[in-house]
């Protein structure tokens, strides 16, 4: 669920149960406004499915000896061999291509064997990082409220699309125990150009450490 300030227009991530039913007052992190956010009613039950009617098994119906089929051998012919040779070959071919290659990404190594390929992964060419300390607060009704802010820019010289970022929470030693999806902040980015971006989740595990911030995706 996307929750936006009615005053900055700053929006937040947040759980779709974190607002309940009855409601929940929300302060901005960013302009420190406060409002009241209504619940979000819960879509009626699907109506229960009536099997269709079985329909009764038909007796089953003999068959006439004149209408089975007859199978005729002719003494004296001999069966014909199918030719397999030039497709046995090529099935050997392809098996020992591939054992030469799990051979190979064994001995050096998936990313070794990437780049003697050839080929790279596809990873997004922006920069991102977190620009403020990350804000633990109790917010109306109890609940604990996390919020990161940061930015993203375009180091190259062309336009770059803009996915969405993934944010982790990991523990001290490092497993991550917690994510969620903050909206991207503009769909791209020109050549040079920058967007801040804001991210919240509500009731986040305690064991949580710290905050890492990536794109989607990557």
């Amino acid at each position: 669920m996307q929750l936006s300030c009615p005053n900055c227009g700053a929006t937040y991530q947040v759980p779709d149960d974190a607002i309940g039913p009855n409601g929940r007052k929300i302060r901005c992190r960013a302009c420190e406004t406060s409002w009241f956010e209504p619940g979000r009613a819960a879509p009626p039950a699907p109506p229960p499915m009536t099997p269709p009617p079985v329909s009764p098994i038909p007796a089953s119906t003999a068959v006439p000896e004149s209408s089975a089929t007859t199978v005729e051998t002719t003494v004296g012919e001999k069966p014909r061999k199918r030719r397999r040779g030039p497709w046995l070959l090529l099935g050997l071919v392809i098996l020992v291509v591939i054992l030469g290659g799990i051979a190979a990404t064994v001995l050096l190594g998936p990313q070794q064997m990437v780049s003697r390929l050839g080929l790279s992964e596809r990873r997004v060419p922006l920069g991102i990082a977190i620009t403020r300390e990350p804000d633990w607060r109790m917010i109306a009704g109890g609940s604990q409220l996390f919020a990161v802010s940061g930015r993203i820019w375009n180091p190259t010289n062309v336009e770059q699309p803009v996915p969405d970022i993934r944010a982790e929470l990991k523990d001290a030693e490092g497993r991550t125990v917690y994510h969620w999806t903050i909206t991207r902040p503009v769909p791209r980015l020109a050549p040079g150009a920058s967007a801040n971006f804001d991210g919240a989740a509500v009731d986040v595990p305690a064991a949580s450490a710290k905050v890492n911030v990536t794109f989607a995706g990557d």
